[in-house]
């Protein structure tokens, strides 16, 4: 242990690693912030007035089908309208070819082909989610619940699509 110039010989703890010191700061932080993260969600979702606010109750928290559509569309706007307009996936053309077919039949070959300069980038979550909004764009109901990203339950997911070519009467 050293001494400290100029003082009476004040024995001195030798100082801890800049690095340790950082890391025990870290899950403070972390805590904190998820701390006042979670208070600020729970206030939302309890209808608690935000200051600047004039709304009586929170805002409605949607679904976690409805986030899912949500993430889907997000990302089919920043990735796929590149090649593909929206008519272009739900028209006749498309709904005939995929009705009937799994969720999985579509997932697997989005992800196997998508996007075109980077085939299988995306996380399976991702493809989901994209197919999930062309689903609603299409006209399937989305329920309540996320469609799951493994192949049990998108095998089981059937796309029937509320307006396909047979069902469209002739102009």
């Amino acid at each position: 242990m050293g001494t400290v110039e100029g003082t009476p010989s004040v024995p001195m703890a030798p100082l801890a690693h800049p690095q340790t010191v950082r890391l025990r700061r870290r899950p403070v932080l972390r805590r904190a912030t998820r701390a006042l993260a979670v208070a600020l969600a729970g206030a939302l979702g309890a209808g608690v007035l935000l200051p600047g606010s004039t709304r009586a109750q929170g805002p409605a928290m949607p679904d976690p089908a409805a986030q899912q559509i949500d993430i889907g569309q997000q990302w089919f706007r920043a990735r796929c309208v590149e090649c593909h307009e929206k008519g272009d996936l739900t028209n006749a053309n498309f709904q005939l070819k995929w009705s009937g077919q799994s969720a999985l039949d579509l997932v697997d070959l989005i992800q196997r082909t998508m996007p075109d300069d980077e085939p299988g980038a995306l996380t399976r979550g991702t493809y989901v989610a994209i197919v999930t909004y062309l689903m609603k764009l299409n006209g399937m109901s989305a329920g309540t619940a996320m469609l799951a990203s493994d192949s049990t339950a998108l095998r089981g997911v059937r796309l029937e699509f509320a307006r396909t070519a047979a069902q469209t009467p002739p102009h």
